[in-house]
């Protein structure tokens, strides 16, 4: 009888402290993220960043308590525009080089990965997917891997994020005109 009774609370104790850490995941995502770096691991034993932001790429990931995110990701060392039209090599540059959607977001404490559901994006075609991003929250550090198959040569992809809520967050610098 004891040993049932042992059993029954080791269940209950395992379970509690699941639902405790997906309840972890799930309220500190919450919050404004800066991109601190990309790295894709090749086939090959080699690490590059992601070559659409480059190596210092920047960018903001934002979770809101109301299950809304936003995302935009960018390469700074985008050749800015000669003049307020730009040219088609200068459009597609800019649009080669930047990230931007929203939507609504949720987690999956099984799999402990947060699904963004795509609302709005720049690239039309993505508008109604889903992007399932395997996640791990240390301390104020949040590390994406996106779930998607990943190009031929990439084994693994991971993005790292920096909380930035508060007064006297760093700021990200960009090249001005």
């Amino acid at each position: 009888m004891n040993a049932q009774v042992l059993v029954a609370v080791l269940g209950v104790t395992t379970a509690a402290a699941t639902t405790a850490a997906a309840e972890d995941l799930t309220r500190g995502l919450v919050g404004a993220w800066r991109l601190v770096s990309t790295e894709q691991h090749l086939r090959d034993g080699t690490v590059r960043p992601s070559p659409l932001y480059g190596p210092n790429g920047v960018g903001y990931l934002i979770y809101s308590e109301s299950g809304r995110m936003c995302a935009m990701l960018m390469d700074p060392s985008r050749v800015p525009w000669k003049a307020d039209s730009p040219t088609d090599a200068e459009l597609r540059s800019t649009f080669e080089h930047f990230v931007a959607y929203c939507g609504r977001y949720e987690v999956s404490e099984k799999e402990k990965a947060v699904i963004h559901h795509v609302e709005m994006d720049l690239i039309p075609n993505s508008v109604g997917s889903d992007r399932k991003r395997y996640a791990v929250l240390e301390g104020n550090r949040l590390t994406l891997r996106p779930a998607e198959a990943l190009p031929t040569e990439v084994v693994e992809y991971t993005l790292t994020w920096e909380r930035v809520d508060g007064v006297g967050a760093r700021q990200i610098k960009t090249k001005s005109k």
